[in-house]
């Protein structure tokens, strides 16, 4: 018998700050402030909507997927893949776990889906630390890593390159969107057809279909010509931005990094939510202590649930701080003629907690 003491996660208040500018002489942008507050506190609030929806944790079943992964184990057993792969993707969405992501994994394998199996593997190997059974969690662990190396050489790749990308230019490949950081890299694809399309405005666009065999590595180059009769002279200056009235790239930049921060939070305060219903099912008070289930590992959930609190409100109070700057600068812009002022919020994350840090002249 193991024992410990868990802590359960009591109810949190996050300060929001309020940003109250001084009156001036134009309501209108005023009015635009107040759309720009609106417009980043909507996010923070489906950011944080979100983590309260997840705080009440996603209604399980595992009797019912237990039901539905025999049932998907007995057809595919009889070689009815059409009929039984399903069945494991309903179990999963009933109760996630290792053994059913594996089988799923086995499914996409058989599917010719060789990217998307190799996908599965790996999700496979972070549900597994859910596992209970130090003994069943290294076989599963073995498992999934042995369908990953098996696929490592049979996963074709594909590498995406634009030559000279022009400003505001979007690759799609089947249809999703890459981000630039994506472009040049070998990146793995199921076998098969793909296609691949660039554009930008003020260019034409260019597709591209190619087909790729198991093992393959192939590149595919793009290039993007001007339209005809596309103007590249710059568009005339607008009253307001010859004042200076323009919202300044920092403030923008730093309402995106708010964000960003706030959506970082969300995760950690999951995964910490994740901890707290492991010890929950594996640990339970009784006379003289608190009793877990022999083999279970409740110091590293017990830790995980601990840092992962400490990041949550860290991240979530420095994205609310970057937001708050961001608003001030984009007010401030609107109301005054004088140049934007220099500044910008520095996110930083470290072990113990994270924050911001805000830097120039106002």
């Amino acid at each position: 018998m193991a024992e410990t003491t868990t802590s359960p996660l009591g109810k949190c208040l996050v300060a929001v700050p309020i940003l109250r500018h001084p009156e001036t002489r134009r309501g209108a942008s005023r009015a635009r402030g107040a759309r720009v507050f609106a417009g980043l506190a909507s996010a923070a609030a489906v950011a944080f909507g979100g983590a309260a929806a997840h705080a009440q944790e996603p209604a399980r079943d595992p009797v019912a997927a237990e039901a539905l992964f025999k049932a998907g184990r007995a057809l595919v057993d009889k070689g009815d893949d059409a009929a039984g792969c399903p069945k494991f993707e309903a179990s999963l969405a009933l109760n996630p776990s290792a053994s059913t992501q594996i089988n799923i994994a086995r499914c996409r394998e058989r599917e010719g889906k060789l990217a998307t199996a190799w996908h599965d593997y790996h999700r496979a190997l972070v549900l597994n630390r859910e596992t209970v059974g130090e003994q069943r969690r290294r076989s599963l662990e073995e498992v999934a890593n042995k369908g990953i190396a098996a696929l490592e050489p049979r996963v074709p790749k594909l590498v995406i390159v634009v030559k000279g990308a022009p400003a505001g230019m979007e690759v799609l490949r089947d249809g999703t969107a890459l981000p630039a950081a994506a472009l040049g890299e070998p990146l793995p694809v199921d076998p098969g057809p793909h296609e691949i399309r660039a554009s930008a405005p003020g260019h034409e666009a260019e597709t591209r279909s190619i087909t790729l065999a198991e093992g393959e590595t192939t590149t595919v180059e793009l290039t993007l010509r001007e339209a005809a009769g596309a103007s590249t002279a710059k568009p005339p200056t607008t009253a307001n931005e010859a004042r200076g009235g323009g919202a300044p790239t920092w403030a923008w930049i730093s309402g995106a990094a708010g964000i960003a921060l706030a959506g970082a939070s969300v995760g950690f305060l999951i995964d910490d939510l994740s901890a707290i219903s492991a010890l929950r099912e594996n640990c339970r008070d009784v006379s003289g202590g608190t009793y877990c289930e022999p083999g279970y590992d409740f110091a590293a959930d017990n830790a995980r649930k601990n840092r992962d609190f400490g990041l949550f409100a860290g991240l979530g109070a420095a994205g609310l701080v970057a937001m708050g700057v961001a608003v001030y600068g984009i007010v401030r812009s609107s109301d005054e003629a004088a140049p934007a002022p220099a500044a910008v919020a520095v996110p930083w994350i470290a072990p113990s907690g994270a924050g911001a840090s805000i830097s120039g002249s106002f």
